[in-house]
């Protein structure tokens, strides 16, 4: 019986073993494969696509001839074999966008059901492919698989392209007549997800506004029943953000497109009334509606209600329940509760974990959702936190420091500085922002240095940092950069300082 016993001693240790989601096993370490060379080369292609580049004419022009005369002969089946992954994917796709047969079309959407490779990003660039194909084509009954792919491709930078693709579709507009409908729900995170990626730089705005996106956001906004539906709530917060861009972006569009530009902008000024008494309510109506909601409703509308920083503090009289699946969205919500307990309830249940392998994965929301509480108790367990030994708590710590004048200036001051020299880039840069936040002079000295760096990478990361880290010091710097002679530079600091604006005074302000 002795092997009996070690047999169920040597299955239960391995379970206890791989049930808690430790950073490190400790047996049978994974493997985690390499990014393939076609997954990187196809990767490039699209970049430089996106930045202006073109494809080889000369081949889409003889793969065309090849395959019309395929077509031509019934034998679809050997054109469809031929459509292969890989960097010459595009450039059969066009190929066969510039048949411009009814069978090319067919053709084009079904490889839109095809898993050509199990990367999810080189699929996203072949979907975003067929999707620029099928639209070329006006195939506009393609437009529900296409919007189907967006939402598998949801949160990916390739996944905004290929939003921006099903947006463009000259039917869009009929997919957002019914908004309770999963196409219309599709639709709508689609117009979210192309609004944001043409304010982080993903899309360029004026390949949007030429689509005419400024009227479709006018008529959505014009058009948006007052229901709590988180997903119209995050496509109409949109809407008002490109509205207060669009100025901006039509300063840096060419002649032939500023006017219409223009008058996209007086349909977003005439709707913006009514929109701003819509965004009102929109917060109260979500959060009444939450207990009846479904889980994926639930998660959305803890979203939305971190946009609006609602206070959900009577949704979760005690911490949300960990094991929700929204848990994350909860306490990041948490961050803008009016309660007085609502800080010192995190700090304690994050002085918990800090000392728990259990809670340590859960241990950054709770962290950075202290930034929103500026007690003693939630400055004590987040210097604490900061000389742990993971980096993701170190990170998360150092990033919610700073957001409020120290209890006491010395300890935060020093260890900020000590933080600075951590061995974790990321956390370096995060101490860096927390000092200048406080207004240390070297630490926005050393800011103000990458907003004037001869690198565009760097001084477009720079941006991208002092909005995002808050660093409300240097928003005149941000707006002399709004006025640049380069294009990109001036877009990335005017959407800097609206984040900046937005942060201070909220999204109706």
């Amino acid at each position: 019986m002795l092997w009996v016993f070690l047999t169920v001693a040597a299955v239960g240790l391995f379970w206890l073993g791989y049930r808690n989601p430790y950073r490190r096993r400790w047996l049978l370490p994974r493997r985690v494969a390499p990014r393939s060379t076609t997954t990187a080369a196809v990767d490039r292609q699209h970049r430089h696509l996106l930045a202006g580049g073109r494809l080889g004419e000369t081949a889409v022009t003889a793969t065309a001839a090849h395959f019309k005369e395929l077509l031509r002969g019934g034998r679809v089946v050997e054109v469809e074999r031929e459509l292969q992954p890989g960097v010459g994917f595009a450039v059969q796709v066009r190929a066969l966008a510039s048949v411009g047969t009814p069978e090319a079309g067919k053709l084009l959407e079904r490889q839109l059901a095809r898993k050509l490779t199990p990367d999810p990003v080189e699929q996203t660039w072949y979907w975003a492919d067929v999707a620029a194909g099928l639209r070329h084509l006006r195939h506009t009954i393609a437009l529900p698989a296409v919007l189907r792919c967006v939402d598998a491709a949801a949160g990916l930078p390739a996944g905004t392209v290929l939003a921006a693709e099903a947006v463009a579709f000259p039917n869009f507009a009929t997919a957002l007549r019914d908004l309770r409908s999963p196409l219309g729900r599709a639709a709508l995170r689609a117009v979210a997800t192309v609004c944001r990626g043409c304010r982080d730089g993903t899309i360029d705005p004026a390949c949007m506004l030429r689509a005419g996106l400024g009227d479709l956001l006018a008529n959505l906004s014009e058009s948006a029943p007052p229901d709590p539906d988180p997903w119209l709530t995050a496509a109409v917060v949109e809407v008002e953000r490109v509205f207060r861009r669009l100025g901006r972006w039509a300063d840096h569009l060419d002649d032939d497109l500023r006017s219409a530009a223009e008058n996209q902008g007086v349909r977003l000024f005439l709707s913006s009334a009514h929109r701003t008494e819509w965004l009102r309510g929109a917060a109260e109506r979500l959060l009444a509606r939450f207990p009846a909601a479904s889980t994926d409703e639930q998660a959305a509308t803890l979203r939305c209600a971190y946009e609006f920083r609602a206070d959900v503090t009577h949704l979760f009289p005690h911490l949300p329940d960990p094991r929700s699946p929204w848990w994350a969205d909860a306490v990041r919500c948490l961050t803008w509760s009016k309660s007085p307990a609502a800080g010192p309830v995190l700090a304690a249940q994050a002085s918990r974990w800090l000392g728990s392998h259990r809670g340590r994965p859960r241990l950054p929301h709770l962290l950075a959702a202290l930034r929103g509480h500026p007690c003693a108790e939630a400055e004590s367990v987040l210097l604490r936190a900061a000389f742990g030994t993971d980096p993701d708590t170190r990170r998360a710590a150092t990033a919610s420091l700073g957001w409020w004048p120290p209890h006491d200036p010395a300890a935060v001051m020093r260890a900020l500085r000590v933080l600075r020299t951590d061995t974790d880039a990321d956390t370096r840069g995060a101490a860096v922002s927390a000092l200048a936040r406080l207004g240390e002079r070297a630490a926005l000295a050393e800011l103000s240095a990458g907003l004037c760096a001869e690198e565009p990478a760097v001084q477009h990361a720079t941006i991208a940092r002092v909005a995002a880290d808050g660093v409300s010091w240097l928003w005149p710097d941000l707006q002399e950069l709004a006025e640049s002679g380069d294009r990109e530079t001036a877009l990335a600091a005017s959407e800097a300082a609206a984040q900046l604006r937005e942060q201070a005074l909220g999204l109706t302000g």
